[in-house]
């Protein structure tokens, strides 16, 4: 159970009123709090930054983040038996892709160096593709997949949910330059089994949960 935000932007921005929301949103939202790490990721045109920390995010340590043209900022609440550490928080990254996740699943995955259901689907993810695995999703238990992933240039929100619907929710908002994702604060709110996709020109898409079976 978590909270995130992720936003893309035409051109670069204050990442900090977004952190500042999340902190917000984690420690007064729904099913708040979620307070057993953070962590954020940018890019900009110059270079990509990431930083976690285990302490609530509106207790971090760090201010005064780089522009960012896509950010990616996670509030964490560790589901059973996972424990509080750096490599257990979000988002993560490989092979050119970042991800961070609100739920629980059954899944597991060798490729990680964390323990986290979270990291395990996102393995699957790159190891067996984006889609292909949201077509296979039924096999497992869960009671959430919803999920951002940055690849190969668009962002992909995922809204999944099969417990708490009223709690795992996903909204998309738009700003003048930005595109927001984000699991509370209003928006057009995400269908259940949908997939948005945000293009590179902010032009938002939305897919089936699994688009093979409607081809």
């Amino acid at each position: 159970m978590c909270r995130f935000i992720a936003v893309m932007g035409k051109e670069e921005f204050d990442p900090e009123p977004f952190i500042e929301e999340l902190a917000n949103m984690a420690k007064n939202g729904k099913r708040a709090p979620h307070g057993d790490g953070w962590g954020v990721w940018l890019k900009n045109d110059e270079m990509e930054y990431l930083h976690k920390e285990t302490v609530p995010i509106w207790e971090r340590e760090v201010e005064n983040f780089p522009k960012a043209k896509i950010l990616f900022v996670h509030a964490r609440k560790r589901g059973e038996g996972a424990k509080i550490a750096i490599e257990n928080t979000h988002p993560f990254m490989s092979h050119d892709s970042v991800f961070m996740h609100n739920g629980i699943i059954d899944i597991e995955h060798e490729s990680c160096t964390g323990d986290t259901d979270s990291e395990k689907l996102f393995m699957h993810m790159i190891h067996r593709g984006f889609w292909n695995v949201l077509c296979e999703i039924e096999k497992y238990e869960f009671s959430s997949v919803n999920s951002v992933l940055y690849q190969d240039g668009k962002l992909y929100a995922v809204r999944y949910a099969k417990k708490l619907e009223d709690y795992y929710t996903l909204f998309v908002r738009k700003e003048p330059g930005k595109v927001i994702v984000a699991t509370e604060g209003g928006g057009e709110e995400i269908e259940n089994k949908k997939v948005a996709v945000i293009h590179p020109d902010l032009r938002v898409e939305y897919l089936p949960f699994c688009p093979s079976m409607f081809r």
